[in-house]
């Protein structure tokens, strides 16, 4: 029985280990994501290729101006909480710095959605607005914590009996 099992055990060992030198080798869980969002709305409002290429257009403007926001967020951001061992620090004009760029990031989003539904036809704009209402109804809803869903009064003891 022995001596039949030790064959088995030793291909089952071999071939587990190329699988994992393979996972490591290639790294497949780390390779970026490709991003679906401009491709979602190309499919879903079946653009035709000139939509298509107007959309590119404004999509890689769009990109561009959101990295730069990104990047004097995480900027602002670094120096706001690196600041705790500074005395006589302000912290409220960098906030308040965070707080307009925020704000003109929400600003261009919005722009990029306005220019995007304006080279939609009168049968796009129904399914763009769609699909806007659907985004914003999916972001009503209330947080998710690591337990399941937030419950109403969560945290507070049961009412007395």
């Amino acid at each position: 029985m022995k001596s039949k099992l030790l064959p088995i055990l030793l291909v089952l060992l071999i071939f587990l280990n190329a699988v994992l030198i393979f996972m490591l080798l290639t790294k497949p869980h780390e390779k970026p994501q490709h991003r679906q969002e401009g491709n979602f709305l190309i499919e879903r409002l079946q653009f035709n290729d000139d939509q298509k290429e107007q959309f590119r257009e404004l999509d890689k403007t769009h990109r561009e101006f959101m990295m730069n926001f990104e990047n004097q967020i995480r900027k602002n951001k670094d120096v706001l909480f690196n600041s705790f061992s500074k005395e006589n620090f302000n912290s409220d004009s960098i906030i308040s710095t965070i707080s307009v760029l925020q704000a003109k990031k929400d600003t261009e989003l919005y722009r990029f959605f306005s220019k995007v539904r304006k080279i939609c036809t009168k049968k796009q704009v129904k399914v763009f607005d769609d699909i806007i209402n659907e985004a914003l109804k999916g972001s009503e809803r209330p947080p998710v914590n690591e337990r399941g869903p937030r419950l109403r009064n969560e945290g507070m003891p049961p009412p007395p009996r």
